[in-house]
């Protein structure tokens, strides 16, 4: 089996995650990956990593684009802040390298999302997100639990309370994840945000404020749902999502480790669910598979397993859509709450919110 040479750009914390998951990668049945190159603005930084590693050392550079003009990299790894991302990933399509693996946000616009896409597609380079709620275990064990209606029927609306932390850094994990969870698609968007947000800690240049949002969404089989995210400044981070359906209602907690964890339904039991909705019918607690606590190491690891894989999940039109609904809700707030249409389209596609 060939080994695929990678290479990370941007060895912050979420950087060295990737580093972390692409040695994990070796360990599991599949491509193996030698570690080739990093590259941080911080070049004693990344000298002293790449020092670190045992065996051949990867080269260790302050610009990304010389890490690409070195050559040789099968694997791209960019963990640098969003911004960044749209010249990166470009640049790296027209390197012609064959994966690349772009952390969310995808880009910072509507118009740079779909210019990437596009980029990777005529140049045959195999483009994802890192949209890692696709693969915590504890998150797939809850899809599987409320896909189609036999837990609590079909969605009708999808409550998270996430707290703070930016609808664009925190928020678009959970706009991702609602749509996921049913195959669906953003329809519109509406938010209210934070006028006048805190210093966002990672820099001045920076602007993600938090705020109230809410989603339209429609699934496949033309059921729609609303999604309403609770993520203002003053609410400390919770990380906790409630599903309510046509027969019930499952609620789902991020970080509570061990029996704690919360993974758990109500609903009414089968033999009543022809019963006229408005009559009164004692519901059944349901006990569901909460899995581990969240682990992003282990969820970009599979995240790249996937995107070296035969059948690649399709993250770049998530990446997209989840970055028209950050886009959009400052659109709506720019609009006093106004709904607006997803996806993006027209002058919409030019906001730029240079969010990390």
């Amino acid at each position: 089996m060939s080994i695929l040479r990678a290479a990370v750009i941007g060895l912050g914390g979420m950087g060295k995650r990737h580093i972390a998951a692409l040695d994990g990668m070796n360990t599991t049945i599949g491509p193996k990956v030698h570690l080739a190159g990093v590259c941080d603005m911080n070049l004693a930084g990344a000298q002293e990593l790449a020092d670190a590693r045992t065996g051949e050392k990867p080269l260790a550079v302050a610009h990304w684009r010389e890490l690409l003009d070195a050559g040789g990299i099968d694997l791209l790894c960019v963990a640098t802040n969003g911004p960044s991302h749209h010249e990166i990933v470009l640049a790296a399509a027209e390197a012609k390298i064959p994966y690349v693996l772009c952390e969310k946000p995808m880009s910072t616009s509507g118009a740079k999302t779909r210019e990437m896409a596009q980029a990777c597609e005529a140049a045959g380079t195999r483009l994802a997100v890192n949209l890692c709620r696709r693969f915590f275990t504890r998150c797939l064990l809850f899809r599987k639990a409320v896909q189609g209606d036999a837990v609590v029927g079909l969605p009708r609306r999808f409550w998270g309370l996430i707290g703070g932390g930016g609808i664009g850094c925190v928020g678009l994990h959970y706009f991702d994840y609602a749509a996921w969870l049913f195959d669906a698609t953003p329809t519109w968007v509406s938010a209210e945000l934070t006028e006048n947000p805190a210093p966002n800690v990672r820099g001045p240049q920076f602007f993600d404020p938090g705020g109230q949002v809410s989603v339209g969404y429609e699934c496949a089989n033309g059921q729609r749902f609303v999604g309403d995210f609770e993520l203002s400044e003053d609410v400390p981070r919770a990380s906790r999502c409630l599903l309510i359906g046509t027969e019930g209602v499952a609620e789902f907690d991020d970080f509570t480790p061990g029996p704690g964890g919360r993974a758990k339904a109500s609903a009414r039991p089968q033999d009543q669910r022809a019963t006229a909705k408005t009559r009164l019918v004692q519901p059944e607690a349901l006990t569901l598979d909460h899995g581990p606590a969240l682990d992003i190491v282990q969820a970009t690891r599979d995240c790249l397993l996937d995107l070296v894989g035969p059948n690649a999940h399709p993250t770049i039109q998530a990446g997209i859509q989840s970055m028209d609904v950050v886009l959009g809700a400052h659109l709506s707030a720019q609009r006093g709450g106004a709904r607006v249409a997803l996806p993006l389209c027209g002058d919409d596609l030019k906001l730029d919110i240079p969010i990390t």
